[in-house]
């Protein structure tokens, strides 16, 4: 790898070098960009923050996207200056002072993002190559906003990628609030809108180096930072980019978000497995009660759904058995409340099956994740519905 830059740079290159990696070193930017196509990872630093960020935007601009993956050492951990350097061209940045473990961890899953080979004493070991056989894919959706659908999506993705990490992929396809980028803190120069439109970008190899890896092992694919970028979309170009990433992955994580049109529905024909996540009041139920006609007048993707209660009340008034009792579906799980662990794990960037994996949430998400990827169960037949509590405020059948 390439380290370039001044006196921050010992921080990194000790550690590394004492971890089995080859690091190369250059003070000068033309001796640099000679060396640049060689290389598994850039490592850049520059005595302020306007220069470092002029620094990856002269990398990114000048070497296109045939450069390795790009890790800026920021002298502070301010919020602007970080996505001022992700937006320059950055794959990631670490702020100073240097954590050597948060520094390995990134490392390793940049290279592991570049395809490379990592440069150890036990040999080292090669990125995961696309699958033969398209991979399988699990959407996320709900019917109304805030019901924790993306941070379910994202947990359970992690905790999948954990079993295959650099082969499960999540990608977020809420063209108009899409917030996966938000709960891992990663941001890639590329969003799905923007991925979407590309008709060139129909390979695996290209589809795989337009995303961003996760410490985790996990592929993310974020979605557009403004809302405007979505609209020109179209459900075929949509369509497109989901078969795409299915031939680059063994597993596919799709957020839906909670916006039923088109797009969304026709996406739902072609997975393999959905996750409809429900919150217990009555809004979201009589949202969801709609949305399962619009579904199912649409095709067959409610018969391959999991229904996942997510209890975001820490007293909830009605429970999974009035839901499934009034709706007429089986809750496949109950996932518990964990308010301030949620909270806090997506204000930090750092999940829950990360940060606090050993909560009973937490420990929910995994059984979600045995669920999805269960090829043996077979669909439950659902109640039938009955009026109620419930029945009378959800309107007509």
């Amino acid at each position: 790898m390439l380290a370039s830059g001044g006196q921050p740079l010992d921080s990194v290159t000790r550690p590394l070098e004492a971890a089995g990696h080859t690091v190369t070193r250059s003070s000068n930017p033309a001796d640099a960009h000679r060396l640049l196509l060689d290389q598994q990872l850039v490592i850049v630093a520059a005595p302020d923050s306007a220069s470092l960020t002029l620094l990856c935007r002269r990398i990114n601009d000048e070497a296109g996207s045939a450069h390795p993956p790009i890790l800026a050492i920021a002298s502070t951990s301010d919020v602007e200056t970080r996505v001022q350097l992700l937006e320059a061209g950055a794959d990631d940045v670490l702020a100073e002072p240097i954590d050597e473990r948060e520094l390995e961890a990134l490392v390793e899953a940049l290279v592991l993002r570049g395809g490379a080979t990592r440069t150890a004493p036990t040999g080292g070991a090669t990125a995961p190559a696309a699958p033969a056989a398209p991979g399988k894919t699990i959407a996320f959706v709900a019917a109304k906003g805030g019901s924790g659908v993306t941070a379910l999506a994202v947990n359970t993705a992690l905790v999948l990628a954990e079993m295959a990490p650099g082969n499960v992929a999540i990608a977020d396809l809420d063209m108009y609030h899409g917030q996966v980028s938000t709960h891992v803190d990663l941001y890639g120069r590329h969003s799905t809108a923007g991925l979407a439109r590309e008709e060139w970008l129909t390979d695996s190899e290209s589809i795989r180096g337009s995303g961003k890896l996760h410490s985790g092992g996990l592929a993310v694919f974020g979605g557009p930072y403004r809302p405007d970028e979505g609209y020109q979309v179209s459900a075929e170009q949509l369509l497109t980019l989901v078969e795409t990433l299915r031939r680059a992955y063994g597993t596919l994580v799709l957020d839906l978000g909670s916006t039923l049109d088109v797009r969304t529905l026709n996406v739902l024909q072609h997975v393999d497995r959905l996750v409809i996540v429900v919150t217990p009041d009555i809004p979201a139920l009589r949202l969801l009660h709609a949305a399962l006609q619009v579904i199912s007048e649409s095709g067959k993707a409610v018969d391959r759904a999991v229904f996942v209660v997510n209890e975001i009340y820490q007293h909830p008034m009605i429970g999974p058995s009035q839901i499934e009792e009034h709706l007429g579906i089986k809750v496949g799980l109950d996932v518990p409340y964990d308010g301030d662990n949620f909270v806090k794990a997506v204000n930090e960037g750092q999940p829950l099956a990360l940060s606090a994996h050993r909560t009973p949430a937490a420990a929910a998400i995994r059984r979600l994740a045995g669920l999805v990827t269960d090829e043996t169960q077979e669909p439950q037949e659902t109640p039938q519905r009955k009026r109620g509590l419930l029945g009378g405020l959800l309107g007509r059948d």
